[in-house]
């Protein structure tokens, strides 16, 4: 808005300066001439139209581009934002798994201490052997179970980030990014060979 006003008021400094300078220059019979002050001041009211013209027209085209680019800057950060909430969510599954093996282990435990307290009362010397032997199992399988909710949990984070990152090297990979990676591939080839 103050643009607009300063290119208002410049030009009608423009539309009313030529008038009062000529029949200024008329009275003292200078109309052939200019006179020091007055081309300065001819060339301050040039410039100033210069620069406000070039404002006047090029301020849509600049804020144009500085909005695309600002565009650009927030879609990275959203994808950024969005990888992020999925890793955490991938990592707070994780760790519900985690807690539920924990939960299956204290279960298992629990039970296999009543199976233990109802053989002491059939058969003591038994239930002692037989209760080190359920812990024992139930340990070995709570154990088997998160390594195998681990590894199914690796192989999923793996087989998710390559999926991403194949994704990602497809998007920003070109043409003649291939043709370069081919080219060095061949290069190192022929000096192992070379050795």
């Amino acid at each position: 808005m103050k643009a607009f006003r300063f290119l208002a008021v410049v030009l009608l400094v423009l539309v009313l300066l030529p008038p009062a300078a000529r029949s200024a220059a008329e009275e003292h019979g200078e109309a052939g001439h200019e006179s020091g002050g007055s081309g300065f001041i001819w060339k301050v009211v040039n410039f100033a139209v210069l620069f406000g013209a070039m404002f006047f027209f090029l301020r849509k085209p600049l804020g144009a581009m500085l909005a695309k680019r600002v565009d650009v800057v927030r879609e990275v950060l959203e994808d950024a934002r969005q990888d992020r909430e999925k890793a955490e969510a991938k990592l707070a599954e994780a760790q519900a798994r985690a807690a539920a093996l924990e939960n299956e282990a204290s279960r298992l435990k629990e039970q296999a201490a009543v199976e233990g307290r109802e053989e002491t009362k059939r058969i003591r010397a038994l239930a002692v052997r037989e209760t080190e032997r359920i812990k024992t199992l139930a340990s070995q399988e709570v154990a088997f179970q998160l390594q195998a909710g681990i590894r199914d949990l690796k192989e999923y984070t793996a087989e998710l980030a390559a999926g991403l990152a194949e994704e990602r090297i497809k998007k920003r990979l070109t043409q003649s990014d291939q043709s370069d990676l081919i080219d060095r591939s061949i290069e190192r080839l022929k000096e192992i060979r070379e050795a």
